[in-house]
C-alpha cells in the first residue's frame, strides 16, 4: 500500500541511489549495527567507538544512541559530519567506525551516508520520518542472523543479498537492459537508460562524444583520467549497481572496444567498464518475474528515489509518487487523461507530456509498466511505502520551461531537456559541453569534436561532404559553452579568449599554438563562425559579439540553449537545413 502521510519536515533525505560503496561484507556489518544482539553491535559499544571516537567528537552520545531501546538511531549519529581539510578528519559517526577505510581505520561521512543509503535501498533498515531515525527490518534481521564466524560471505548471506538486489528496481533495470539480445553495454550505454532522463539528477555522459575525444587525445595520463572521471550521475549509478551484480555473480565485467572514425581514419578505443549478464543473471530475472516455479518478488520503492536534484525535487517526487499510487490502485488499467485529472485533484497540475515522461522514467528506474489499448498497467507488486506530504513550493522557472518545451520538441528526444538544468549549473560545465556537442553532432547532422583542455576551445562542429550547401562551401563553428546559474553576461576576458581561438584558426601557426587544434576541422571547411552557448545571456553581451566580429572579420552568435533545442528539433523534423541554420544564427 502507498500511504499519503502529512509531515512537518521540508528537508527530505537523498535516498534510493548509491554512488560509492560496493563491499558486501561492509553492508552486512552496517546492517548489524541495528541488531543489539549482533557481534558488530557489541564490538561497537565495547571497543570500536571508545577507541575511534574522541570525547570532543561526541563519543558518549554515540554510545548512548547504541544503547537506547528500542534501537532507533538518528541519521546524524550514523553518518557524522565532515572535517575540513579532509586529511585532518576524525571519526565522529557510528557507520564511519563500522567500516574500515583504505588509509584510516574508519571512513568519511560521505561514504557513511552512502552505506546508509545502500542498506535502506536493499530494505535492511527502515526510515522513520517523524524523528529522522533508522531501525532494522525483518530482512535485515535475517541477514544479520545468517552471519557465521567466517569473514567470507556464506551461501545464506549471498542468497539474502541477491534477493535484496532483485527487489531493488534499478538493479532489475540493469539486468533487463543487459538481457535484451544478450547485450554488452558500457556504463554510459546503461546510464543513458537509467532514471528520469532529461533531468539534472540523472545525467549521462554522451558516449559517442567521449569516444571521439579519447581517439584524438595523445596523452595517456589524460586518457586514463577521462575514462575514470568523466561520467554523469546515472553513469555512476549504473557502474555501482553493475559492480554489486558482478559480485553476486549476476553480471560479469568485460571491456568493450569501439571503432571510431576521425577525419576518415579508423581508430580503436576501449572502455573498461562494460558489462554482460551471466546465466545466473538470466535465472534471477526469471525469479523476479515469477517465471518457472518462482514466486514473483515485490519491489522496494521509496519516495526519495523519484528525484534527486534540489530545486523541484520535492515537487517531482510527489508527482511521481502519486502516479505510482494511482497506477498501483488501478488493477484494470488507467488512461493518461485519468492520471492527469487525478494529479490535478491533488494540486499537481501538469501537461500530458510531463506525465508520459514520468511514466517512462518509472520504467527506467526498473518498474514494469505496460501500455495496452490506451491503458497503463503497473505489473509489479510494490512493498508499502509512504508519500510524505508537506506544503510544496511553486515550480521553478526551469521546470516551467521544460513543461512548455515538451510540447515543442516533437522530433527530439526529451533527454535533451536536461541541457536546461546543466546550463545553469556551473559544477556541471564539462557535461554541458559534451551534451551540447552531442546535440549538434547526433541530432543536427554536423561533424564535430569535444576539445576542451588547455589552449583549446570547448569544441568544434562543421558540415560534412554529404551536405549540399550553396556553392558547395562548407563551414565550421568554434563553440564555447558557459554554464552559469544566473545567465551569462559574456565578459571581456571571455570574448578575448574567443578572439585568440579565431586568430589561431585564421593563421594556423604551430609556433603560436603547438597543439594545432584547428586541424580537427574537415579539410574542405573554408568558412568559419563562432558561437557562445548558455542558458540565457544578459547584460551587454551583444556589444562583445559585435566587437569580435569587427576585430576578426568573422560572424558569431550568442545562442540560448532553448533556441538551440528548437533548431535541433526543426532539423530533425526536416524543417530546416544547415544552410538555413547558418543564415539564422550568423547572417540574420
Amino acid at each position: 500500500m502507498i500511504t499519503v502521510w502529512p509531515v512537518e519536515t521540508t528537508n527530505f533525505r537523498a535516498f534510493g541511489w548509491v554512488q560509492d560503496p560496493s563491499n558486501l561484507r561492509s553492508l552486512c556489518n552496517v546492517t548489524a549495527i541495528f541488531d543489539e544482539n549482533s557481534g558488530m553491535h557489541q564490538a561497537l559499544v565495547n571497543s570500536m567507538i571508545p577507541d575511534l571516537v574522541e570525547e570532543r567528537d561526541g563519543r558518549d552520545s554515540l554510545l548512548d544512541a547504541l544503547n537506547t531501546r528500542p534501537l532507533r538511531i538518528a541519521y546524524s549519529k550514523l553518518v557524522g559530519t565532515a572535517f575540513k581539510p579532509r586529511k585532518d578528519s576524525r571519526c565522529n559517526g557510528i557507520v564511519q567506525a563500522t567500516v574500515k577505510g583504505q588509509i584510516r581505520p574508519f571512513i568519511g561521512e560521505w561514504q557513511a551516508d552512502n552505506f546508509v543509503r545502500w542498506a535502506y535501498a536493499f530494505h535492511f533498515i527502515r526510515y522513520n520520518y517523524e524523528d529522522d531515525t533508522f531501525e532494522i527490518t525483518e530482512e535485515g534481521k535475517e541477514l544479520v542472523n545468517a552471519r557465521d564466524e567466517m569473514e567470507e560471505l556464506n551461501k545464506s548471506e549471498l542468497e539474502l543479498l541477491t534477493k535484496a538486489a532483485l527487489s531493488y528496481p534499478p538493479a532489475i533495470r540493469i539486468l533487463r537492459l543487459l538481457a535484451e539480445e544478450d547485450a554488452h553495454l558500457t556504463k554510459f550505454e546503461l546510464g543513458k537508460q537509467l532514471g528520469f532522463i532529461g533531468e539534472g539528477g540523472f545525467t549521462s555522459l554522451p558516449q559517442s562524444v567521449l569516444l571521439r575525444a579519447l581517439a584524438i587525445t595523445e596523452d595517456s595520463a589524460e586518457v586514463s583520467k577521462m575514462k575514470a572521471d568523466w561520467e554523469g550521475s546515472s553513469d555512476k549509478y549504473a557502474r555501482m549497481i553493475a559492480k554489486w551484480l558482478d559480485k553476486l555473480g549476476l553480471v560479469k565485467t568485460v571491456s568493450k572496444t569501439f571503432k571510431v572514425m576521425i577525419q576518415g581514419k579508423e581508430q580503436t578505443v576501449t572502455i573498461g567498464q562494460a558489462y554482460q549478464i551471466t546465466t545466473k543473471g538470466y535465472m534471477s530475472l526469471n525469479h523476479v518475474t515469477g517465471k518457472s516455479s518462482h514466486k514473483k518478488l515485490s519491489k522496494n520503492v521509496c519516495f526519495e528515489m523519484l528525484a534527486t536534484k534540489a530545486g523541484d525535487r520535492e515537487y517531482l517526487r510527489t508527482r511521481r509518487a502519486y502516479l505510482l499510487k494511482f497506477l498501483s490502485e488501478s488493477k484494470q488499467g488507467i488512461t493518461i487523461i485519468t492520471l492527469t485529472q487525478k494529479l490535478a485533484e491533488c494540486g499537481l497540475d501538469c501537461e500530458i507530456g510531463s506525465i508520459t515522461d514520468d511514466i517512462n522514467g518509472l520504467i527506467n528506474i526498473g518498474l514494469h509498466i505496460t501500455y495496452k489499448n490506451d491503458l497503463y498497467y503497473l505489473e509489479d507488486t510494490l512493498n508499502d511505502f509512504l508519500i510524505p506530504i508537506t506544503k510544496l513550493s511553486e515550480r521553478s522557472e526551469i521546470e516551467t520551461i521544460k513543461e512548455q518545451m515538451r510540447g515543442e520538441l516533437t522530433h527530439l528526444s526529451h533527454e535533451y531537456l536536461g541541457l536546461l538544468d546543466l546550463a545553469y549549473d556551473s559544477k556541471q560545465n564539462r557535461l554541458f559541453e559534451l551534451k551540447t556537442l552531442q546535440l549538434l553532432t547526433e541530432e543536427c547532422g554536423f561533424e564535430g569534436l569535444h576539445l576542451g583542455g588547455s589552449r583549446k576551445p570547448d569544441g568544434i562542429v562543421y558540415t560534412s561532404r554529404e551536405d549540399r550547401l550553396v556553392d558547395d562551401v562548407h563551414y565550421g563553428i568554434i563553440i564555447d559553452t558557459k554554464a552559469y546559474s544566473g545567465g551569462y553576461s559574456l565578459p571581456i576576458s571571455q570574448a578575448d579568449e574567443m578572439e585568440r581561438y579565431i586568430g589561431e584558426n585564421q593563421t594556423r601557426d604551430v609556433r603560436i599554438n603547438p597543439n594545432e587544434w584547428w586541424n580537427n576541422f574537415g579539410d574542405d571547411v573554408t568558412q568559419f563562425y563562432y558561437m557562445f552557448v548558455a542558458g540565457h545571456f544578459k547584460g551587454k553581451y551583444q556589444e562583445q559579439i559585435e566587437r569580435i566580429n569587427c576585430n576578426k572579420n568573422i560572424k558569431g552568435a550568442a545562442v540560448s540553449i532553448q533556441e538551440l533545442l528548437r533548431i535541433a528539433n526543426a532539423y530533425k523534423a526536416g524543417e530546416t537545413t544547415h544552410e538555413e541554420i547558418k543564415a539564422k544564427l550568423f547572417l540574420g
